[in-house]
């Protein structure tokens, strides 16, 4: 029975790519010291990674999708939550442009710690005209560190 992938190409190639480097170091540490314990879990856990990155299906990745998928649907969520939930883990960006905006007023007014525009231009104001005078002032003090007469 085939899985479906739920891997992208350049997510397989990665996973590929860390499994054979894994599995070298492995090989490597269980050549010096056969009874390496670390080395023989390096090659069994870089192993599973190239068989993810050949196969494109990774079964813990499938495994939470589809615990999510039915707890989100045993739950009493709207479905607009669940639909961006599913999208989340299916690697897809379903929010609308109203969404993201207004995420993004409300990062905004966090970061400035103003909630409204007003405060936020006059504090960019008062900004530009400190950073004016401090210049100002770097430039007095480096004319005369550099004549000092």
């Amino acid at each position: 029975m085939m899985q479906e992938s739920n891997l992208s190409e350049k997510n397989a190639f990665c996973r590929f790519a860390m499994g054979v480097s894994l599995t070298a170091f492995g090989i490597a540490k269980v050549s010096r010291n056969p009874e390496c314990t670390k080395g023989r879990l390096m090659i069994a856990f870089g192993a599973f990674k190239m068989a993810e990155g050949i196969f494109k299906y990774c079964p813990t990745k499938a495994l939470l999708c589809s615990t999510m998928e039915s707890s989100m649907s045993n739950s009493n969520n709207n479905s607009t939550g669940n639909s961006s939930m599913q999208s989340m883990f299916s690697g897809q960006n379903s929010m609308s442009s109203e969404q993201i905006g207004k995420l993004m007023k409300d990062f905004s007014s966090v970061i400035s710690g103003n909630t409204s525009g007003s405060n936020a231009t006059a504090s960019k104001q008062s900004d530009s005209s400190t950073s004016n005078q401090n210049s100002s002032e770097s430039k007095n003090s480096t004319n005369k560190a550099q004549n000092p007469s």
